[in-house]
């Protein structure tokens, strides 16, 4: 029973280690508060970051390079039959006078076991690539860094956009639902009427599709919602299960604030402002130590090298163990090494280097035409989207008070019935179009955020 008890007390403990090391996911966002979570979680800035520590890595590696590099070997070899030299008698040192002279003879030279341990070294003095790879793998490096930021400018527009998808898609679903409210109370009372010979069988039919089509639109708004935050949820990486409660709402200033951004005179655009271009400015250093480094291929290169080892050898194996036969071997020395002819490859290299240069340059100029567009663009959609919304908002209050003034008139008996829910029609159409324009005018005021580079990096 005792060992059943701590068995279970283990689980307990460990349940509660692991409980504490697994932060638990937050549940309630304001827009900043899920910008700052989704610069950390989202998918594509983890990426980034790991791509960059990956750039970093390889930094080290061109780095390595101008370091000594040491190797230590060592060869045990057994020969089964040792390699002779041949030689002819009377060549050279080589004469016994009772054999005819350019007899052919061999002689061993080696032994049958011969162990060979050494350790090498080679140090960089002068070579041209490496000093280039090295401002090419710092260039790279920037590269990365700047795609982080990217990413986490494109990471915060597409926050931005889905966060007020939802709050737009709740806000139109409480408007269909409040109209739904209505509607059915309007159903009942037709029902009423028609029950009490008031109103006609054509009348209850009228509204009870109006009502059912309105139901559907409550169904499919729903879906809507569902999505939108689902959509939250991956650019947040945050589990389905998690509730998603969003603190911020909509704020009548919110199309104000376009408009200020309208009133301002005309700005200059700043292509640096874009991290885009600030990429293809890294991309061109890069370019040109990739060149230098090219062009290093033609370079002499200068090192200093050095070897220490022993060459012990026996005919018996159990003999390379006797101290009398191991004698030591050093060197030092320098290594030149000048390249003559490589049949044009390196001066293929640099010519490719050279191409890449003009296309980056030629991405640079294409770039600032698409900056000059984007904005052109950004600019002429947050006018529609202001002016769309201004119409829209009148169009709303005009089916509000249309509405009121035939509901009115229904309830004196004056108006009819297919003019009642007609005007309930438009006034869920006007909603719908509001709210579309209150979507679209946010998500203008962000691609003209990001156009002109003031995302916040």
């Amino acid at each position: 029973m005792k060992k059943i008890s701590m068995f279970f007390l283990l689980i307990l403990l460990y349940t509660t280690v692991r409980a504490q090391q697994q932060k638990p996911e937050p549940t309630s966002f304001s827009l900043k508060e899920a910008i700052d979570y989704g610069m950390v979680e989202n998918f594509n800035v983890k990426t980034a970051n790991l791509q960059n520590e990956l750039t970093d890595a390889q930094k080290g590696e061109v780095r390595a390079a101008l370091l000594p590099q040491v190797t230590a070997q060592a060869d045990l070899i057994h020969s089964f039959h040792v390699q002779k030299n041949i030689t002819e008698n009377g060549a050279g040192l080589k004469y016994d006078p009772t054999v005819p002279i350019g007899t052919p003879t061999a002689f061993q030279l080696g032994l049958k076991n011969t162990f060979t341990p050494n350790i090498t070294g080679s140090q960089v003095l002068f070579d041209q690539s490496y000093f280039s790879a090295q401002g090419a793998a710092t260039a790279n490096q920037e590269i990365s860094e700047k795609n982080i930021i990217k990413n986490k400018i494109d990471v915060s527009v597409n926050i931005t956009k889905a966060y007020y998808s939802v709050l737009v898609n709740e806000k139109q679903l409480q408007a269909v639902e409040s109209n739904l409210a209505s509607l059915d109370s309007m159903y009942q009372e037709t029902v009423a009427r028609y029950e009490s010979g008031l109103a006609r069988n054509l009348d209850v039919s009228r509204t009870l599709v109006s009502l059912n089509n309105v139901r559907e639109q409550q169904q499919e708004i729903i879906r809507t919602v569902a999505l939108s935050r689902s959509v939250l949820r991956y650019q947040l990486n945050l589990a389905e299960s998690n509730p998603l409660i969003l603190t911020d709402s909509l704020y009548p200033g919110m199309l104000s604030d376009i408009q200020q951004i309208l009133n301002q005179p005309d700005r200059k655009i700043n292509y640096s402002d874009r991290i885009e271009y600030s990429i293809i400015e890294s991309q061109q250093k890069y370019n040109a130590y990739a060149l230098k480094n090219a062009k290093a291929g033609h370079y002499p290169r200068l090192l200093a090298i050095g070897s220490f080892g022993y060459n012990p050898g026996a005919t018996n194996f159990t003999d390379l163990t006797q101290s009398s036969r191991w004698y030591d071997y050093s060197t030092v020395g320098l290594r030149l090494q000048v390249p003559v002819f490589s049949g044009f490859a390196v001066n293929y290299r640099v010519q490719q280097k050279q191409i890449q240069q003009r296309i980056t340059e030629n991405n640079m100029n294409a770039l600032k035409q698409e900056i000059n567009l984007e904005v052109d663009r950004a600019v002429i959609n947050l006018y529609n989207s202001v002016q769309s919304f201004n119409i829209q908002k009148e169009n709303l209050e005009l089916a509000q008070q249309n509405l009121n003034v035939l509901r009115a008139e229904y309830e004196a008996g004056i108006a009819l019935n297919v003019e009642v829910t007609t005007a309930e029609a438009d006034l869920i159409e006007a909603q719908t179009n509001y709210y579309r324009a209150i979507y679209v005018a946010l998500v203008s005021r962000a691609d003209y955020e990001k156009a002109i580079g003031a995302i916040i990096k």
